[in-house]
């Protein structure tokens, strides 16, 4: 089987996005995952910087630990997922999660970095509200030992 064939069919039919920029955070490659996480076509992403979808409040703390990783070639992310907030195309609020990988030419530089992302925006938000819920339970609980325990102290 044709290695080359092989992983352009991997990217490209992967239900997670995958999104590689190179080391000045231009995107390179931008699959059909990408597409359906994040809202935009590939012809739309292409050559634009990742802040297409990063929201403006972490742009500066991202763009602060992308320029420590392009110079020391080292990240923490390889192997364990960051969870972050993203931006969708429609304006709408994710939450992802994702690792990366550094890209080395032949050379042995960095040629660019490659993230595989995942949409946990549902699960966050039951995982969220599960607490919630857990956390009125608790109040209630606490509620209800409290009416039990003064009521035993007045019968006294």
């Amino acid at each position: 089987m044709d290695q080359v064939w092989l992983a352009q069919a991997v990217v490209r039919e992967a239900p997670e996005a995958i999104v590689a920029c190179d080391p000045g955070g231009t995107i390179v490659l931008w699959n059909g995952g990408a597409e359906r996480v994040f809202g935009y076509p590939a012809g739309e992403a292409l050559g634009r910087s990742l802040d297409l979808i990063i929201p403006d409040k972490q742009r500066a703390r991202h763009w602060a630990g992308f320029a420590k990783t392009m110079a020391t070639g080292e990240t923490r992310y390889g192997d364990s997922l960051l969870k972050v907030p993203a931006a969708h195309r429609d304006g709408r609020r994710l939450s992802i999660e994702f690792s990366v990988a550094l890209l080395r030419g032949a050379d042995g530089e960095i040629a660019g970095i490659a993230a595989v992302i995942r949409d946990a925006t549902e699960r966050w938000a039951a995982d969220r509200d599960a607490a919630r819920r857990l956390s009125e339970a608790e109040r209630k609980l606490r509620e209800l030992a409290a009416g039990t325990a003064a009521g035993a102290a007045a019968g006294s």
